[in-house]
């Protein structure tokens, strides 16, 4: 290649890489400073160091601020996550039981939180960029606190609305959620963040 090409061709790539740089931070950054709440579908897989699928489940998610959130499962059977800020209800109907637990104690470097909260990303993560691909601009936030439950995680923007999540644990496995059908800032009532235990359910904690 002709040498004045070459170094204009890099200058090129160098000047799209700085502008997806921005855009990748910025688009996550606004979405968070713009969300109060939100509700959209999601697909979840979990898979192994090697890319071994070794669970798939879906359902609705919604999030209200501060604090209140709702993981709805359907399949491979129903079983809920609600929270209204204070407290935490984990439902599984396979084993007939609810456990109770804080808000705080649960939530303490959980990607969650990073919904939730309008902290800076700084405060919690190196931020690093890693570009356009499959349609989704990429960056991957790594916590700075020992805490989190979670050494990586990778989101994926598209059409300035987040689109992916994906969260390495400490055990090498990844948990890759997918939104769609997503609708920003919708009315939710309080109620939906609210647990009624069904009779007959074991109760842990609380």
């Amino acid at each position: 290649m002709n040498p004045i090409r070459f170094l204009f061709a890099c200058l090129l790539s160098l000047s799209f890489n700085t502008a997806y740089a921005d855009t990748s931070k910025k688009m996550l950054e606004t979405f968070l400073e713009n969300t109060s709440s939100m509700k959209a579908e999601f697909q979840q897989q979990l898979v192994d160091n090697k890319g071994i699928l070794l669970q798939e489940s879906a359902g609705i998610f919604i999030l209200k601020r501060p604090g209140k959130f709702q993981w709805d499962y359907s399949l491979p059977y129903p079983q809920k996550i609600v929270s209204n800020g204070k407290n935490i209800w984990i439902y599984d109907s396979e084993l007939e039981q609810v456990s109770i637990r804080k808000y705080e104690q649960v939530l303490t470097g959980a990607p969650v939180i990073l919904l939730d909260q309008r902290k800076s990303l700084d405060a919690d993560f190196t931020v690093t960029e890693k570009g356009y691909s499959r349609d989704q601009y990429w960056l991957v936030l790594t916590p700075k606190s020992a805490e989190n439950e979670f050494k990586q995680i990778e989101i994926g923007m598209r059409n300035n609305i987040l689109h992916t999540m994906k969260l390495k644990d400490n055990f090498e496995q990844t948990t890759i959620i997918e939104f769609t059908n997503m609708e920003l800032n919708p009315d939710l009532d309080n109620k939906l963040f609210e647990f009624i235990v069904p009779k007959g359910i074991d109760v842990v904690g609380g």
